[in-house]
């Protein structure tokens, strides 16, 4: 159920689809970057983070370990103009919910607004 939710989760950026991603996420919602990005709510996350899916054409995932409420995701992402970002993602789960996701940047552009060259 918890690999489901998680690949869910990614699903949703694909299709640019907020309402998808909102049903996943717990009220107490906490996501945490190295882009500033220190634990904050919801409100915040939609405000700053969900822009990126209008860039962001699709993720390979190449690692998804669930252990109990615990994820850890390793994937490839690919912006609509090819370039590649590459992230790890914990994620913590509760009653069919993600209550928090802490991105850890990888090579690449980092995130889908980012400003880098291919």
């Amino acid at each position: 159920m918890n690999e489901k939710i998680i690949r869910q989760y990614y699903s949703a950026y694909e299709k640019k689809d907020w309402h998808m991603l909102e049903l996943i996420l717990a009220d107490n919602f906490t996501f945490t970057s190295p882009a500033g990005d220190n634990r904050i709510d919801l409100k915040v996350y939609k405000e700053r983070c969900w822009p990126n899916a209008a860039n962001t054409k699709k993720f390979d995932l190449e690692k998804v370990i669930v252990a109990g409420d615990d994820a850890l995701v390793t994937y490839n992402g690919w912006t609509n103009d090819g370039r590649l970002f590459r992230n790890t993602e914990l994620f913590k789960l509760k009653d069919g919910k993600i209550i928090s996701n802490e991105c850890f940047f990888g090579t690449g552009v980092s995130f889908p607004n980012n400003q880098a060259k291919k």
